[in-house]
């Protein structure tokens, strides 16, 4: 291995690391890091397993929620049957989603343990209603951002 491909490798598997922070998993982090860095930027299924020298179910099994979530697309060429796959830019869009769905879950549980409270300790009400507060400030920020992401996706 060239130390430009080590080099590459170690840049896929540290921003790989940071994708699953957004709830990937390693193996899809690091899919959709190869993505960022390879030239051409379309790969094939055999690409894949021969990059990342794993099982076909483990790419497989990565490239569909890839594909399910919109992150991924492919496409095929003439007379050829393999299906060529590269990154969307609906990453933060499908991420944002996620978290404003899970910010409402959550507001949705707080509300409903505030209003369980006693009243003898408002001041811990008061902190509990502040983080509705800035849920519902953060949900609007957020959703501002996505009306803006999908104008510039379409």
């Amino acid at each position: 291995m060239d130390e430009s491909e080590k080099t590459n490798r170690e840049m896929v598997e540290e921003t790989g690391k940071v994708f699953e922070k957004f709830g990937l998993t390693p193996m899809q982090g690091r899919i959709v890091a190869y993505f960022t860095i390879s030239d051409p930027p379309e790969k094939t299924f055999e690409d894949l397993v021969l990059y990342f020298k794993a099982s076909k179910s483990s790419i497989s099994n990565s490239l569909n929620f890839l594909l399910s979530n919109k992150i991924i697309d492919y496409k095929t060429y003439a007379a050829d049957r393999k299906r060529y796959f590269f990154i969307t830019d609906s990453f933060f869009r499908v991420y944002f989603e996620k978290v404003l769905e899970n910010v409402s879950e959550l507001k949705k549980h707080t509300f409903k343990t505030v209003s369980m409270r006693s009243p003898r300790h408002p001041e811990a009400s008061a902190i509990i209603l502040k983080w509705i507060e800035n849920a519902n400030l953060f949900q609007e920020t957020i959703g501002k951002a996505m009306v803006q992401l999908t104008k510039e996706s379409v």
